[in-house]
């Protein structure tokens, strides 16, 4: 089996293009919860299949400085794919006990697929600068999840909305700030595969 670190790279951009589809799918309200398992499913075939060609390329390959650098970096990628992935059913259960339309939600699920189609451009260009913005505006993310709980449990107590509904809408903006924190990884990987810098215990490198 011929297989290069570009073919790697390939395979995890595929992967990641799948993983956006689900995370879109995941609040758009005329998707049935099938659909999104659907893609799911696939997405757990990639993760399999990109595991298994990683193993093949280290094996046959012995590959070394940027190239292994790349196997490393697809595998860990691959894992945190896989979450999104697990994260966007979850969101799709919780989100459809929603009554109405949450400002709040909809902008934390703006700046969560907004970042995270700049992690797949990052990794597309091989742009650190890129990924390293990514990084920083996760603080975005759990800013708005910080007001997304403030205000359910303000509409709880005022008796504006039903305690189920408000724990739905808490557990996707959990899911969501979960998801931020993934395309953070992601984005380290990403430098790390350009630059060889490991910063997930250095953020400010």
């Amino acid at each position: 089996m011929k297989i290069s670190s570009s073919d790697i790279k390939e395979m995890a951009a595929n992967m990641a293009k799948l993983v956006e589809k689900s995370l879109i799918m995941s609040m758009e309200v005329d998707m049935a919860l099938s659909d999104i398992l659907e893609i799911e499913r696939e997405v757990n075939n990639y993760h399999k299949e990109i595991d298994d060609a990683v193993f093949k390329y280290l094996a046959l390959k012995n590959p070394h400085a940027k190239d292994l650098r790349i196997a490393i970096a697809v595998m860990k990628m691959n894992s945190e794919l896989e979450r999104i992935a697990d994260q966007s059913v979850s969101i799709k259960r919780y989100s459809k006990k929603f009554t109405n339309e949450y400002k709040l939600i909809s902008a934390l699920f703006k700046t969560v697929l907004s970042n995270y189609q700049d992690s797949l451009t990052a990794f597309a260009n091989s742009d650190v600068r890129l990924a390293s913005e990514v990084i920083k505006f996760d603080e975005n993310i759990n800013e708005i999840n910080r007001d997304v709980i403030s205000e359910s449990i303000n509409q709880i107590q005022e008796g504006k909305i039903e305690v189920d509904e408000a724990l739905a809408i808490m557990r996707v903006s959990k899911n969501l700030e979960r998801i931020g924190d993934h395309i953070t990884n992601i984005a380290e990987d990403i430098i790390f595969l350009e630059s060889g810098d490991d910063i997930r215990h250095n953020p400010n490198q």
